[in-house]
């Protein structure tokens, strides 16, 4: 899907703050972390109570499990409403390599920081795993060799990078660069 063809600049640039509760793919992203914890953490307790021979056991401690994800889903909602104010601000920079995706938001990198601390302190992995996670995912590249499908939303002015089945990036513009920005990926990648 990459083309060859150079391009007209070196590199397209532009920064926004991101709605994070107004945007469909952070919250499809946020819904299969808490959608794929809750089954494996549902299908290693049953495997216990499986052991067991418990069975009567199983449903209610199911239900209790399901009542903690969901306290942890609109703990995180209201984490990006009330904490970030339902805005993160982010940067884009597309070149002939690929795109670079960057969190720009001071408080993201702290509350990131906090969870893998506080979580390493306390014994609880699972906390300290998803703070590191958010370290990682402040900063991410995807090359166009990389890219299979391409997806325009012109309504909120996103372009979806896909491979497969997989969304690689989201390209969020605002309404000066969502032009040029399609123009360059249309460029680089063509279907």
């Amino acid at each position: 899907m990459p083309s060859a063809r150079p391009l007209a600049t070196d590199r397209l640039c532009w920064a926004l703050d991101v709605s994070l509760l107004g945007s469909p793919v952070v919250l499809r992203q946020t819904a299969g972390v808490f959608l794929v914890t809750f089954v494996l953490l549902s299908l290693f307790v049953s495997a216990l109570f499986a052991l067991e021979g418990d069975w009567a056991g199983l449903w209610p401690s199911l239900g209790v499990l399901a009542a903690v994800h969901l306290g942890l889903v609109v703990g995180a909602l209201g984490v990006m409403g009330l904490y970030f104010g339902n805005r993160i601000a982010m940067a884009f920079t597309l070149d002939a390599r690929g795109v670079l995706s960057e969190v720009q938001e001071p408080r993201a990198r702290k509350a990131a920081q906090l969870a893998t601390l506080l979580g390493l302190a306390t014994g609880n992995i699972s906390a300290a795993g998803a703070g590191m996670l958010a370290c990682s995912g402040a900063r991410s590249f995807v090359a166009w060799k990389q890219v299979e499908r391409v997806r325009f939303d012109d309504a909120r002015r996103t372009i979806y990078l896909a491979r497969g089945w997989r969304t690689l990036a989201a390209l969020f513009c605002t309404e000066q660069s969502y032009p040029e920005a399609r123009a360059w990926v249309e460029r680089v990648c063509k279907p």
